[in-house]
């Protein structure tokens, strides 16, 4: 991989828009709604907030898809049960949710440490479609 040739920075914060901005730069891989987004970015804001306590992986992953997270995330969002399960549907469909937990691959691989997310976009200039 060549060097580093453009570097945007984005003001963000996990207790604010991280997540958010988070599923907005993967929407070409998800396909989701703004009000689906909202939903799966304030679960794994709550499954951020949750791995600071709970280093077991799968004991974090029951915690994240609870009722009491559910509900929470229903708050946060503003929405009826009735919505909450239609998007939840949704989320599964698309397989962001899988085998009752956040699929790995739309969660951030945040360190702890620091004040920092690096997302690195590689664009194939070859590719021929």
């Amino acid at each position: 991989m060549g060097k580093v040739n453009n570097v945007i920075t984005i003001p963000a914060s996990t207790e604010g828009s991280f997540f958010r901005y988070w599923f907005e730069f993967l929407r070409p891989f998800h396909k989701l709604t703004d009000r689906e987004m909202d939903v799966i970015a304030s679960f794994v804001k709550h499954r951020y907030a949750l791995s600071k306590v709970v280093s077991d992986q799968e004991v974090l992953n029951k915690l994240t898809m609870s009722d009491d997270t559910k509900k929470k995330v229903r708050e946060d969002c503003n929405i009826s049960q009735a919505h909450f399960q239609v998007i939840m549907t949704k989320l599964k469909k698309s397989k962001v949710i899988e085998n009752g937990r956040i699929n790995p691959k739309f969660i951030p691989r945040l360190d702890k440490d620091s004040n920092n997310f690096q997302l690195l976009l590689s664009f194939d200039l070859n590719d021929l479609h």
